[in-house]
């Protein structure tokens, strides 16, 4: 606690050192949740925090320099070692634990009323595929001219390359990218063009260009985004380029004749070997499958109180196989307000994989819930059925039942208990159920604050 206490003095006199002006950002969710079933009992924590320092810099210049730190105040780092007897037998345990603060550089700007200089630890991004959070980097440096809506952006994706006082001839060095970007903004028409130089050796390097449009001056809501990227890479003997492109259009405009909206809406994406020249990003989460297909519909809402009806539907025809396969995602969703607490409706999801063999490639997934919240007592009860008839068939298990009940004791304290036999997805989306003889049940008590 020595520790904590004498670091965190050293930072704030640090700040004060120099005339800063720190501003607190802390903000999140902290609790805890106590829960039981037929098996065991859990005691967690709930704690999702942002938490910074942003530091001003008070000058005399006509100009504002900004830090932001994200700052631990207490980080704990636990190790423990066996201790064995002559026997080879483990007879104890060391554990050794420290306690210290961390601090951490979210950024550096100077910026003037006309421009700008930013410095961060990690990639600024400028698009998904120039300069983004999927490509790594140990620093960055962004030079944005407000007034003109240009920003250039060098990017360096590999620490300690420079020996200083060395000496030899001079060379463009490795795993640098070099992108910039404008800010599009033309009779109407906004969006962004950004192109970037991703350089890593005399063999292997990348150039990409973007062009995104996100409003134009037209009835209803029209966006685009074109990519192209030219890879070149091979060895010391033998050069070998290849080249990837990205059409994404999308267009939908709403027809209001209350209380039914209607909203046509048509889309178009074209996308090759972006595999191969957006590995690195690929591999980081950025979707680069070749893709090529159309799609269409019309969504459909009607809204009268307490009634409310939506049909929200997509055709698609993919093109990336010899033969065209043609699938169609449809869901009917009708829910009725009983009052301002309680809500009753149902949701048909309905797949077909392909149209042309509509039997075995069905899947549809309805879906009925009710949530009822009792008059002048803080108490919620919920129901969720859902019916899993997937690829022309039920499934073993085709139907999962859902009961909750909570009771609000106050603002930030609730008790409740859940009962079920549903299967999760990682992201928590019911995509299953067990036999009712693995109905599971758990009882929970949670606290939790925002702050």
């Amino acid at each position: 606690m020595k520790k904590v206490l004498l670091s965190l003095l050293v930072v704030f006199a640090s700040l004060a050192l120099f005339a800063l002006e720190p501003v607190y950002d802390v903000s999140g969710t902290a609790g805890f949740e106590f829960k039981m079933d037929e098996s065991a009992l859990d005691i967690e924590k709930v704690l999702t925090s942002d938490l910074s320092i942003n530091v001003s810099f008070t000058t005399e210049l006509p100009a504002t320099l900004t830090a932001g730190f994200t700052f631990s105040p207490v980080t704990v780092t636990t190790e423990s070692t066996p201790v064995y007897d002559t026997d080879s037998a483990t007879t104890d345990v060391l554990t050794s634990v420290v306690v210290e603060p961390g601090l951490s550089l979210r950024y550096v700007q100077y910026e003037e009323e006309a421009w700008l200089l930013r410095f961060e630890p990690n990639v600024i991004a400028l698009s998904n595929y120039t300069l983004s959070g999927y490509t790594n980097a140990v620093g960055s440096l962004k030079l944005g001219l407000k007034d003109y809506g240009v920003n250039l952006v060098l990017a360096d994706r590999l620490a300690g390359e420079v020996t200083p006082h060395a000496t030899g001839d001079f060379a463009i060095p490795g795993n640098w990218i070099l992108g910039a970007s404008y800010d599009l903004d033309v009779s109407g028409v906004k969006g962004l063009v950004a192109g970037a130089y991703k350089f890593e050796d005399a063999t292997n390097n990348r150039v990409t260009l973007e062009g995104k449009v996100t409003e134009v001056p037209v009835p209803g809501s029209l966006s685009a985004d074109l990519v192209f990227g030219l890879l070149n890479f091979g060895d010391d003997t033998t050069d070998y380029s290849t080249s990837a492109y990205r059409v994404d259009l999308a267009y939908e405009y709403p027809l209001e004749m209350d209380p039914v909206t209607v909203t046509p809406h048509v889309g178009f994406t074209w996308q090759n070997n972006l595999e191969t020249v957006y590995a690195e990003e690929g591999g980081a989460g950025l979707f680069v499958a070749d893709k090529q297909e159309v799609t269409a519909g019309v969504d459909v809402s009607y809204l009268a109180a307490p009634l409310t009806v939506d049909l929200t539907d997509k055709l698609t025809i993919n093109l990336l196989d010899a033969t065209p396969v043609y699938s169609l995602a449809l869901t009917p969703t009708v829910e009725y307000a009983i009052s301002d607490l309680s809500v009753v409706g149902v949701e048909v999801p309905v797949e077909v994989a392909d149209l042309t063999d509509f039997a075995s490639t069905l899947s549809i997934t309805p879906h009925g819930y009710l949530t009822y919240g009792v008059a002048e007592v803080p108490v919620t009860l919920a129901a969720d059925v859902y019916y899993f008839f997937e690829d022309g068939e039920p499934e073993e298990n085709p139907i999962a039942y859902i009961a909750n009940v909570s009771y609000a004791i106050n603002d930030y304290i609730s008790a409740g208990a859940h009962l079920g036999n549903e299967t999760l997805d990682v992201y928590g989306n019911v995509n299953g159920a067990d036999t009712l003889a693995d109905l599971h049940w758990y009882l929970y008590l949670k606290a939790q604050f925002k702050f």
